[in-house]
């Protein structure tokens, strides 16, 4: 009895261990035979823009075919200074994203597994998705309004006798931000009005300011959002308040000794300049223009150390790019940026020139 019971003991044994082994010849077989695309997945979109500060999402499509095998998905790694995450479930995925800093963000790398259902047997690929992340300047969301450029001197006469300076433009009431200069005693005499009407002169603003941004070390140095975020921030500050004024604004770019132009006429123009400024590759136009021939130069700190670069800043007016408290006073004309001043003054000062 106790022979026979053994027997059968051995027997169901057997044939659970082969239910098993089929089993699991069965889901190995169901991995293996998996085609190349179920290991897939890939961006709705490749470019998706916002402000920086703002939350993106961005859909993921991985393999939609018959699945004997269940998918999972996991973000690997991303560019630095952003958060992301996956989301959702299924086939389908949501990149979502948010940035502190302004800039180009790419390298998304997922990893698509694909494991049986007892978890026995895993195959797993690697996948960077073709997908960039434009975040811009919060600048760009200022109040559009041109800032005031001082006209050029004017005569005692707007007509008749020729006066110092330009022609007679246009006449304004006289308000706190006036210059007492300009009020036209001998007009006011003959007007019963009891206002005060100034002259305003024609400013003579520029067609065009080209800004030279001089980086001359590598922004991995300094970390790459955080310099994108502060030299994004620096040139929207520049080149706004000119284009609302009517002035077109050129990118020189001098990295390492190679520079690179582009030009913006509107606001919408401006946040592709700023994106433009941080590919690096695609169709950048070569020039032969050095940083002497531009108008107004922004740079980092870290640059200034060199000679030749600290004479440009003396030369030129100048937006130095910084993370220090406590900056040192250079000179006229020469403001220091962490972000957050106002440098429309300086601005002004480019474009009244």
């Amino acid at each position: 009895m106790t022979v026979v019971g053994s027997i059968s003991n051995f027997g169901w044994g057997m044939a659970i261990g082969l239910s098993l082994a089929f089993v699991a010849l069965f889901s190995l077989l169901a991995v293996v035979a998996l085609p190349p695309e179920a290991l897939t997945l890939y961006a709705e979109k490749s470019r998706e823009r916002t402000f920086k500060g703002r939350r993106v999402t961005v859909a993921l499509k991985g393999w939609s075919g018959p699945r004997r095998v269940a998918v999972n998905f996991e973000l690997v790694s991303g560019p630095r200074g952003i958060d992301a995450s996956l989301e959702g479930e299924g086939s389908s995925r949501v990149l979502a994203v948010q940035s502190r800093f302004a800039g180009l963000f790419s390298g998304f790398v997922v990893r698509v597994g694909a494991g049986d259902p007892l978890g026995l047997f895993v195959r797993s690929q690697l996948h960077e998705l073709d997908l960039a992340l434009e975040f811009l300047p919060t600048f760009l969301l200022a109040s559009r309004e041109p800032i005031t450029v001082a006209a050029a001197m004017l005569g005692d006469l707007p007509a008749g006798r020729s006066g110092f300076g330009q022609e007679f433009y246009s006449a304004e009431v006289y308000n706190t931000s006036s210059s007492s200069k300009d009020i036209m005693w001998k007009r006011e005499a003959k007007l019963p009005s009891d206002r005060l009407y100034v002259r305003v002169g024609e400013a003579n603003i520029p067609e065009t300011m080209t800004v030279c941004f001089l980086e001359e070390r590598d922004s991995e140095e300094r970390g790459t959002a955080i310099w994108m975020d502060l030299a994004s921030e620096a040139i929207a500050r520049v080149a706004l308040p000119a284009i609302l004024s009517g002035t077109a604004v050129r990118l020189l770019h001098v990295v390492d000794g190679d520079a690179r132009t582009t030009q913006a006429r509107d606001p919408a123009g401006l946040a592709e300049m700023v994106v433009w400024l941080w590919k690096k590759d695609g169709a950048r136009e070569m020039t032969r223009e050095t940083p002497k021939d531009s108008d107004f130069v922004v740079v980092g700190q870290v640059e200034t150390q060199d000679p030749e670069t600290m004479a440009l800043v003396l030369e030129k007016p100048s937006l130095v790019l910084t993370w220090g408290k406590r900056n040192p006073v250079i000179g006229s004309g020469v403001a220091f940026f962490t972000g957050k001043e106002d440098i429309s003054g300086l601005v002004a000062m480019v474009l009244s020139k």
